[in-house]
């Protein structure tokens, strides 16, 4: 029911510059495996593997929790205030860190600042989007008039990457991942094995919401979109909402985690943790020939490459640390 495998520990994405001007293969995607950390669970008590899981994979660490305890067939009840908050710490980190540094601003770290106020998520939201400005409930023409006021760093940021990038620049989809999916690849089939290519995270989220609705029934699944669909996940996540649940078989635990579907499988035999495996939204969207991999290949290379790229791994958000290459030459990157 359960293998091991080797984990994706690191990603390398090279862009080499002579074989675009040869018409070949553009992109190269090096993946470094290394030693399943699942495995530190097996032949401790559920217990013991429950308390460990989150300390393990400290990255969305109630996550890991919840679904832990359910894969292990312990009590367990959705900590939903502590996966919405890493689910808008990670946004915003990525929004006010990392998007300015793709563009070459500067940090926006009084806002970031405002996330260790209590009580703060009422200034945050502002101050990613204005005072009194409703995102969640905009329609594209007030969106449109939202980035041409530009009242916030954030605003002008995604008002620079509307008037500037084509939507067709990184645009690719892929059927979203369901609960259906990661328990079909825990279980006994194997199913994410199998080819099976999903993708799972905060488009897929949101991707119902009016306004994201009809962007993507505009421009598809643009880099635009994407990223915007971040701020709209982080906006969501700063209220008070019911969490999902799933109707899953013994042994098998999920949880909405910031990145997307998080899933763990358990097999416990005679009180101990016989196998254990887990499945982060990575295993998806960074699967050989995945949504990342055909985000790339939709990436028109050249000078604007290296200014679209950071942003387009942000756009995906993976699990694991993202090395970008800009070598002219790959075999000597």
């Amino acid at each position: 029911m359960i293998h091991a495998p080797a984990t994706l520990r690191r990603l390398t994405i090279a862009l080499n510059g002579r074989a675009a001007r040869e018409g070949v293969e553009t992109w190269r995607f090096g993946r470094e495996s290394g030693p399943d950390p699942a495995q530190a669970l097996v032949g401790r008590t559920p217990e013991e593997a429950a308390r460990l899981a989150p300390l393990v994979f400290n990255l969305c660490g109630a996550a890991h929790g919840f679904a832990a305890a359910t894969a292990l067939g312990l009590p367990a009840e959705a900590d939903g205030a502590a996966m919405a908050r890493e689910t808008v710490r990670d946004h915003a980190l990525a929004m006010l860190h990392s998007w300015p540094q793709a563009l070459g601003e500067a940090p926006d770290r009084a806002a970031l600042g405002l996330l260790a106020r209590p009580g703060g998520s009422a200034d945050f939201a502002t101050a990613l989007v204005g005072e009194g400005a409703d995102l969640l409930s905009f329609s594209p023409a007030e969106l449109d008039a939202w980035l041409a006021e530009a009242q916030t760093p954030t605003a002008r940021l995604l008002a620079r990457i509307r008037r500037d990038v084509d939507p067709a620049e990184g645009r690719a989809g892929l059927p979203e991942l369901t609960a259906q999916d990661v328990a079909a690849a825990l279980g006994p089939s194997q199913a994410a094995d199998s080819g099976g290519l999903r993708e799972t995270g905060a488009l897929g989220r949101v991707a119902r919401m009016p306004l994201v609705a009809a962007l993507l029934v505009g421009e598809g699944p643009s880099l635009f979109v994407r990223l915007l669909a971040r701020l709209v996940d982080c906006l969501a996540a700063l209220k008070p909402a019911s969490r999902s649940s799933y109707d899953l078989p013994p042994g098998l635990g999920i949880a909405p985690a910031a990145r997307g579907l998080l899933g763990h499988g358990a097999r416990v035999e005679a009180g101990r943790v016989a196998a254990y495996r887990i499945l982060s939204p990575s295993a998806w969207n960074l699967a050989p020939g995945g949504l990342l991999e055909r985000a790339f290949a939709a990436l028109t290379p050249g000078p604007a490459a290296r200014r679209l790229a950071p942003l387009l791994v942000s756009a995906i958000n993976p699990c694991v640390p993202v090395t970008l290459s800009f070598a002219e030459d790959l075999a000597h990157a």
